[in-house]
């Protein structure tokens, strides 16, 4: 488990440069989470975002929401130097256990990350308690349909469908908003997949064999290509 986290890091970090050129993609799926948490309102006076990454949704979530604390936290350090100038707190801290006590924040937020988590239904449960009652989890994620024509050696354990999040639903926290999309994404060729995993650190936690295999397959099917995106949005209220 610490060797591939390591290396899921060592991916992420190789492509915060280049992730925001790259990520179509991400940057729907966080369009459909802001529109979704504005539906409830926009005053979230004390705000925690998971995985902030490059900022990404970090940006538009500020523009949006009225706010007067803003966390972001991040596996990755390197991640401080560009959510920072957003007038935001940043905290390099892993997205399953951030390091708060019970009923700190009034809004749990992250985009396109659950599907890395190592153990969803513990991660929903502990960030459920670090919400106040009434507070919102809103959580985007890809499926497991995501990418279904590429060849496959290991799915993580967080690529869940949308039902099989409903499911893990803790104690505590009603579902008010679940939705889910299917998108079809050109890419001209081959080559252009693999840019597109390596500028956004999609290859994640594939290893060695799993990747040869990958550019293996890519090599026999040059394209065009069109790739399947699973996309879901799930919103929780705490009771109380």
């Amino acid at each position: 488990m610490v060797e591939r986290l390591a290396l899921l890091k060592r991916r992420f970090c190789r492509a915060l440069p280049s992730y925001e050129e790259e990520a179509r993609v991400q940057r729907l799926l966080s369009e459909r989470l802001l529109s979704a948490i504005l539906s409830e309102g926009r005053a979230f006076p004390r705000v925690l975002e998971l995985g902030c990454g490059t900022g990404l949704f970090t940006r538009r979530a500020k523009e949006a929401l009225l706010t007067e604390l803003y966390v972001a936290c991040d596996l990755l350090f390197e991640c401080g130097k560009w959510v920072s100038p957003l007038g935001v707190r940043f905290l390099c801290a892993d997205a399953e256990r951030p390091p708060f006590g019970e009923g700190t924040f009034d809004l749990v937020v992250g985009s396109a990350v659950a599907q890395w988590f190592r153990a969803p239904k513990e991660a929903l449960f502990h960030l459920s308690a670090l919400l106040k009652p009434k507070g919102l989890l809103a959580l985007s994620t890809f499926g497991p349909e995501t990418m279904r024509e590429l060849p496959r050696r290991e799915i993580p354990a967080g690529l869940l469908s949308l039902e099989a999040w409903l499911k893990l639903s803790p104690p505590g926290l009603s579902v008010i908003r679940a939705e889910k999309h299917l998108e079809r994404i050109p890419f001209p060729d081959g080559l252009s997949v693999l840019r597109h995993l390596k500028k956004t650190g999609a290859a994640g936690y594939l290893r060695g064999s799993g990747v040869s295999c990958l550019k293996a397959w890519l090599r026999e099917n040059p394209g065009p290509l069109e790739l399947t995106f699973e996309m879901g949005v799930i919103l929780w209220r705490k009771e109380g």
